[in-house]
């Protein structure tokens, strides 16, 4: 039974009977999932549109639903109230008020630390979860008629943070013209198109790991300078996709097909005109051709197609199944992952590297 004790303390047996590589896991999406929520109060306090609205509900709908599934009740409840305080935004975007924005930071911060502290110690605090219940309540209560900045900015106070302050809005950076360094570039061109849609959190960084250690487990058959080149910029092309077909849940028509799989062209026509990646850029080109000479965009077979596009191919692959996604509101696990592109090699996969992959996956499962 989910409930506070004596000494005002809750715990959740059911949650920390749990594997430990569970917990880590469930651990780890919590975090993307708060990540997530102060990303978009940052883009929504600098006038983001009404979609960063909804990615930050699908970030907590997701966090309260893990929270469900694992046994987490307390949480669970905690987080159903907050999502209720903040579905009147969903409701009502052009209502949104940075003092929401600052109280759903406060919130999600306060249940990191509860979740933390009931790893560490077996229980957590109880006083504090019910303070943050009360305050959710006293919002719900508050904001029926609309969101109101002094209701939010008393909740804040009631929990301990510091009120929101609008002029810091107005106090932003100076952008200076310059030239950073290609790679670096590159780099924040990938960040950017990994913001553009919650399942890509932290997308382009794996994507780099996976295939560095693929590389050096096959020898470096790429230079490593070209591969990280072509790994942050591989799919940047899809930034220019549109946003209907780029986040489409469901199959996609053939011309909606035929539209995605620009992205390829376009990515590596933009590492030409950097000058001096050619290299990277024929790996980009490359890396949705499959081994049988059946992918795209110039059905290459086999040993043809370049080596770090066919690396590429691989690591590409298996990000997207082990990543929860839109058509897909779960991710698979590393083993599926692997059974998955184990059972398309000769067809999609170059055989060798797979061989030298699954290498690289079973280390990775070892330290995790």
């Amino acid at each position: 039974m989910n409930s506070p004790n004596s000494s005002e303390k809750f715990s959740c047996p059911e949650f920390l009977a749990m594997e430990r590589t569970i917990i880590d896991d469930f651990v780890d999406c919590t975090r993307e999932c708060c990540a997530e929520v102060e990303a978009c109060v940052k883009a929504l306090n600098k006038q983001g549109g009404p979609e960063y609205i909804h990615r930050m509900f699908r970030s907590m709908h997701s966090l309260k639903g893990n929270c469900q599934m694992v046994g987490l009740g307390p949480l669970n409840a905690l987080l159903h109230r907050i999502e209720e305080v903040f579905s009147r935004a969903r409701a009502h975007p052009d209502q949104y008020l940075p003092e929401l924005g600052e109280f759903l930071l406060l919130a999600t911060d306060e249940i990191e630390e509860l979740l933390s502290e009931l790893i560490a110690k077996g229980e957590a605090d109880e006083v504090k979860r019910k303070r943050l219940s009360d305050v959710c309540e006293a919002l719900q209560k508050n904001t029926i008629n609309g969101l109101n900045a002094a209701v939010f900015r008393e909740a804040i106070t009631s929990l301990g943070g510091r009120v929101f302050d609008k002029n810091l809005l107005q106090k932003n950076a100076k952008v200076e013209l310059s030239i950073p360094d290609d790679l670096t570039f590159m780099r924040t061109l990938a960040e950017h198109l990994d913001a553009l849609s919650i399942f890509r959190k932290n997308r382009s960084e794996q994507t780099l790991e996976l295939v560095n250690s693929l590389n050096q487990a096959m020898g470096f058959p790429a230079d490593k300078k070209q591969l990280e080149a072509a790994s942050w910029m591989h799919d940047v092309g899809m930034s220019l996709i549109p946003q209907a077909i780029f986040n489409k849940e469901g199959a996609l028509s053939k011309e909606e097909q035929k539209i995605l799989q620009e992205h390829v062209p376009i990515a590596s026509q933009l590492l030409m005109r950097f000058g001096g990646w050619d290299d990277a850029a024929r790996m980009v080109l490359d890396h949705h051709e499959f081994f049988d000479g059946s992918g795209y965009p110039n059905g290459t077979v086999g040993h043809e197609i370049h080596p770090g596009g066919r690396m590429l191919a691989i690591v590409d692959t298996f990000c997207s199944i082990t990543t929860e996604r839109s058509d897909r509101g779960y991710k698979k696990s590393l083993m599926q992952a692997v059974s998955e592109i184990n059972a398309n090699i000769h067809v999609q996969f170059d055989p060798d590297m797979v061989t030298a992959f699954n290498d690289v996956v079973r280390n990775l499962m070892m330290k995790q």
